[in-house]
């Protein structure tokens, strides 16, 4: 079983290092590679959100999967609560550790979760890994841009960086979730070129948050850096890769009720490495880039193999 999903994944993986080769090889830039993720985000994200619930979800369906929002908020909040903790067993400054919690807290659901979901089970895997978001993009957007605006001193106060989380809450990624619950939900009929333009534009997510995920850990420096951050890196890639998936398998199995497909969901949103989406957000809200790209970098090497071991026991 190992060997069948790590086949499977490793398609996604050659992806990956294509967009790191591009990135060592200066073919790829940091410019480039913000706007890249930007553009994957704002646009194609969103859009595929809205496509896969708009033509797979049904009430119907809710019944089967209405868990998933739910096991995404709870892993969230066991993930936060086991940072918060093993933050304190290395020496960290404010920016260093904000940045240690948001690495070893959100993962990579979306840019990674996707396409491996769809290698491993289609259209359907990739449907459940949406809906999945919607709890994750809750506290993605607060609990997330709260803990690293609180190391950045140039931002607000408290009070103020919570009004702003919420805020953030209304964002692309959201609308196109609860566009493609209604639509979905109420059964709409859309126009065959809308559904066929959505298609097409989601599906460039895939190669494209492949390659930015990639690029960064074809970062010229990461390789050199790591060293200097091994002892949180190691907590991290511990909490992230290793505790969490545990804890999926464990808690997942008292469910007796779930499907197959979709407890095989929550446990790959569980195994995925930190969210690639680290560095830019750290740039923006606050925290240390340099230990938010090294984090993405050790922690999407490590998934390579981790990945197919968790997948392989579900």
């Amino acid at each position: 079983m190992f060997l069948q999903v790590l086949t499977k994944v490793s398609v996604l993986f050659v992806l990956l290092f294509v967009g790191a080769i591009a990135k060592y090889s200066g073919i790829l830039n940091d410019e480039f590679n913000k706007s890249l993720a930007k553009l994957v985000l704002v646009i194609t994200l969103p859009v595929l959100y809205f496509y896969s619930l708009a033509t797979q979800f049904t009430l119907e369906l809710f019944r089967l999967i209405w868990l998933l929002p739910v096991f995404a908020i709870c892993f969230v909040a066991v993930a936060y609560l086991i940072a918060v903790f093993l933050s304190r067993l290395v020496k960290l400054n404010k920016a260093e550790r904000a940045t240690f919690i948001y690495l070893s807290t959100f993962t990579n659901c979306g840019f990674l979760a996707i396409p491996i979901a769809n290698m491993l089970y289609g259209e359907a895997g990739v449907m459940r890994v949406v809906f999945f978001n919607v709890g994750f993009n809750i506290l993605y957007w607060t609990l997330g841009v709260w803990t690293l605006r609180n190391s950045n001193p140039t931002l607000p106060p408290e009070k103020s960086a919570i009004k702003a989380s919420l805020k953030n809450l209304i964002n692309s990624g959201t609308i196109g979730l609860l566009c493609g619950i209604i639509v979905g939900a109420a059964a709409i009929k859309l126009p065959s070129f809308v559904l066929d333009a959505s298609n097409m534009l989601g599906a460039a997510t895939i190669p494209m948050a492949l390659l930015v995920v990639g690029s960064i850990m074809g970062g010229r420096g990461n390789l050199k850096e790591l060293h200097s951050y091994r002892g949180a890196i190691f907590l991290i890639a511990l909490c992230k890769l290793i505790i969490i998936p545990i804890f999926a398998l464990f808690i997942t199995g008292f469910f007796g009720f779930l499907d197959p497909l979709t407890r095989a969901i929550v446990v790959l949103q569980a195994a995925m490495p930190s969210a690639s989406t680290t560095p830019i957000f750290t740039t923006r809200f606050g925290g240390d880039s340099r230990l938010a790209s090294i984090g993405v970098f050790a922690t999407t090497i490590i998934s390579v193999i981790t990945v197919p071991i968790v997948m392989s026991l579900v």
